[in-house]
């Protein structure tokens, strides 16, 4: 992290820590939820700057309150196990996040919440965890369930259900299916692109499945252009050393080799490499496929 990202960070911490001792309101359980909000809201920005660890601590000291002055089956909870699920998915850390993830589920039905934005995003997420673990499989009926349960929504966002589509599209190219998963890309790309113009995180993520839907179509020159983007539009909303770089870069860098491009993706594997090292753990999926092709590339052994 830069000089300039570390007194951000600090700035921001000063910020939470005095919105937290702000909140005195009475009875003692108002000012609890209150407070579980300001959890959630500054571990959000934590989590998209790509401070992993930092923001995983907030959590626990978050839940930990929650519970002892809300009790273990809370909605506010649910936020926070929901939040804690997706750190652990982004540390690989990926058996704790399955637990939060589906803790939260079970009490958003508890309360009767079954169709619900929050339950389509935990849903979301547990298709997530389970295509990140590498099984399509398990994940495609949590992705669709997701979907369904958003479509049966009166009020439902477009945005978040593009999201959704655009997360099952991802499964779809692992599991094969290329012609719906290309069909669901070109509309999503579409929604996104009307929505927030063409330099939109979501918009990143978009062009990086586009990407993997053309290495797996074997149009490596147009992954590599698609993926080229993808990183671009990432940088230019996260910055050049989040985290969320590196699975773009690793795309990126087997579509080079397809290339006989050996240097170049040499180059992105080590800048992959160099983002992730401390961020998550030495046995998250990505972290390890980087240094295992690279080791491949350059004749090391694993």
């Amino acid at each position: 992290m830069s000089g300039r990202q570390k007194a951000g960070t600090v700035e921001l911490e000063a910020r939470f820590a005095e919105a937290l001792t702000s909140i005195t309101a009475e009875p003692v359980e108002m000012a609890a939820r209150a407070r579980t909000g300001v959890y959630a809201s500054y571990v959000k920005l934590l989590r998209d700057a790509g401070e992993y660890s930092r923001a995983e601590g907030w959590l626990r000291r978050g839940i930990a309150e929650t519970e002892s002055v809300l009790g273990v089956d809370t909605l506010e909870l649910a936020v926070l196990l929901n939040e804690l699920g997706i750190i652990g998915k982004y540390r690989g850390n990926f058996n704790e996040a399955e637990r939060a993830y589906q803790r939260a589920l079970a009490i958003h039905e508890l309360h009767g919440a079954a169709v619900s934005a929050s339950v389509a995003a935990i849903l979301h997420n547990l298709g997530g965890l389970a295509h990140e673990r590498g099984d399509a499989r398990t994940a495609e009926p949590f992705a669709r369930r997701g979907i369904a349960v958003r479509q049966a929504m009166p009020d439902s966002d477009p945005i978040a259900l593009a999201a959704d589509w655009g997360a099952l599209s991802a499964i779809l190219i692992d599991l094969g299916d290329l012609d719906e998963a290309e069909a669901v890309l070109t509309e999503v790309l579409a929604i996104y692109d009307k929505a927030y113009g063409p330099e939109h995180y979501e918009v990143a993520v978009t062009l990086h499945n586009l990407g993997s839907l053309h290495y797996r179509q074997g149009d490596f020159a147009g992954a590599v252009d698609t993926l080229r983007r993808a990183q671009q539009v990432k940088q230019i909303a996260l910055g050049s050393r989040h985290p969320d770089l590196a699975i773009t870069l690793y795309n990126l860098a087997c579509s080079l080799q397809r290339r006989d491009d050996v240097v170049g993706a040499v180059r992105c594997l080590t800048e992959a490499i160099d983002i992730l090292d401390g961020v998550v753990t030495q046995t998250q999926p990505t972290f390890v496929a980087c240094h295992n092709r690279l080791n491949e590339l350059t004749g090391k052994s694993s």
